[in-house]
C-alpha cells in the first residue's frame, strides 16, 4: 500500500468537514491541552451525545479515552495515540495544525468519518479486539472481510490489510497446484456468497477496486461456473466490461476449453506400447462420451467446467493398460496446466509472472 500525499490527506479531511452543522477536521482539536491564542470563552460549548440522538458504539466507547469518532449515526469513543499508532494516514492528520475553535463532544474532540458505522465498527474491533480478525486459516465473514479490505486499505494498516489478503490469496490461487489442494472446499465467507443467487461477484468488483489483481483469474473462473447468466447480467456489483470479460470466457470454458482438456481420451487413439490398443480405445471412448455429458448445466448445480471436467473417480471408472495410464495421467495433467496458464488473457488480465509478482509485493 503507498502512502498518501498531503493532497490525498486534504481530502479525506475536506470529507470529514462536510457535516450538518459543520464538524471539526479529523485532527481539530485533537489535543485538548493545545495552547490557544484566542480568548477561551471563544470556544464553542460542548455537545452531548444525548443532545444530538447519536448511538454509542456497544463495546467500542471506553470512558478512559479521548476521542469521539461519529460515523453515520454512530459514535465511538477510543485513544487519539492508539489510532494514530495504528494507521499513517491517522498519523499524517494528527500532524496538522489544530485550530482553537474546533467543536467537541461531551468535551472531547468529536470528528466524524464519511465511512460508514458497520465498516468503522468492524475497523476498530479487529485492530483492538484479540481473535476477532485473523490471517487465514482463521475463520471469518464476507462482511467482515470486505470491511477489512476497504478501511485496512484506505487507512494503511498493514497487518490488517495483509491477515485479509492472506484469506482472498488462498481460496483465489496463482497456481494451479493450490487450486487442485482446495479440491472444491470452501470457506465461511465463500458461503456467505453463495447463500444469495447471483452474489459471488461482489469478490471481483472488491478486488477490482482494491487492484488485488491476483485473485482475479480464479475468481472470474469461480463466478463464471456458479452464476448464471441472467443473475450476471442483473448484478449491479459488476460494471459491464466484467459481465462481457464472464459470459465471453464461460463459452470457452464449457465448450472448446473442456475440449482441450478431454483430447487426451481422443489422440493418440493408440499409445505406443499399449498392452490391449482395442480394448483400451474403446474405454478412452466410453470414458470421453460420458465425459461430455458432465457440460450439461443443471439449475441445482453448477457446471464443473474445464478444470474439473475429469475427476480422480474418473480414473478408476477407465480401467485402461497399465502403459496407458500414466501416459494419459501425464496429458490431461498438461492439458490442465495450459489451461491455467491462459486464465489470465481469457479475462483480459497480465500474465501470471506478472500476478504473482504483486501478489508478493502485496504480502512482502
Amino acid at each position: 500500500m503507498s502512502r498518501w500525499n498531503s493532497r490525498d490527506i486534504a481530502a479525506l479531511s475536506a470529507d470529514v468537514l462536510r457535516s450538518d452543522p459543520p464538524l471539526p477536521n479529523l485532527l481539530d482539536a485533537m489535543d485538548v491541552d493545545a495552547p490557544s491564542e484566542t480568548p477561551v470563552n471563544t470556544t464553542p460549548d460542548p455537545v452531548s451525545s444525548e443532545q444530538t440522538g447519536l448511538t454509542r458504539a456497544e463495546g467500542l466507547w471506553f470512558e478512559d479515552c479521548g476521542l469521539i469518532i461519529q460515523a453515520e449515526n454512530t459514535i465511538f469513543r477510543i485513544s487519539r495515540d492508539w489510532l494514530a499508532l495504528q494507521s499513517p494516514i491517522f498519523q499524517d492528520m494528527l500532524a496538522l495544525p489544530i485550530p482553537v475553535d474546533a467543536e467537541k463532544m461531551e468535551g472531547y474532540p468529536f470528528v466524524r468519518l464519511p465511512d460508514t458505522a458497520e465498516e468503522v465498527s468492524v475497523f476498530l474491533k479487529a485492530l483492538l479486539c484479540y481473535g476477532f480478525f485473523e490471517a487465514h486459516p482463521a475463520s471469518t465473514t464476507f462482511h467482515i472481510l470486505g470491511a477489512v479490505l476497504n478501511m485496512s486499505h484506505k487507512y494503511e494498516v498493514a497487518v490488517l490489510w495483509k491477515h485479509a489478503l492472506t484469506h482472498v490469496s488462498h481460496f483465489y490461487p496463482t497456481t494451479l497446484s493450490d487450486w487442485d489442494q482446495l479440491d472444491g472446499k470452501s470457506s465461511e465467507w465463500q458461503d456467505d456468497l453463495l447463500e444469495e443467487p447471483g452474489e459471488t461477484s461482489p469478490i471481483i468488483a472488491l478486488a477490482r477496486r482494491l487492484s488485488i489483481d491476483w485473485i482475479l483469474p480464479a475468481a472470474f473462473y469461480h463466478v463464471s461456473r456458479f452464476t448464471e447468466e441472467r443473475v450476471l447480467l442483473a448484478s449491479d456489483t459488476l460494471d459491464l466490461s466484467d459481465k462481457i470479460l464472464c459470459m465471453s470466457a464461460c463459452r470457452l470454458l464449457e465448450a472448446p476449453s473442456v475440449s482441450d482438456v478431454l483430447d487426451f481420451l481422443w489422440s493418440p487413439q493408440v499409445i505406443d506400447g499399449c498392452l490391449s490398443p482395442e480394448m483400451c480405445t474403446k474405454r478412452k471412448f466410453t470414458a470421453r462420451r460420458a465425459a461430455e455429458k458432465k457440460r450439461k448445466r443443471d439449475v441445482d448445480e453448477a457446471p464443473l467446467m474445464s478444470l474439473r471436467i475429469w475427476e480422480e473417480k474418473d480414473w478408476e471408472i477407465l480401467q485402461v493398460c497399465p502403459v496407458c495410464l500414466p501416459t494419459l495421467k501425464i496429458a490431461h495433467q498438461q492439458a490442465r496446466q495450459s489451461l491455467w496458464d491462459r486464465l489470465p488473457v481469457m479475462f483480459n488480465l497480465p500474465d501470471w509472472a506478472e500476478l504473482k509478482k504483486r501478489k508478493a509485493d502485496a504480502l512482502k
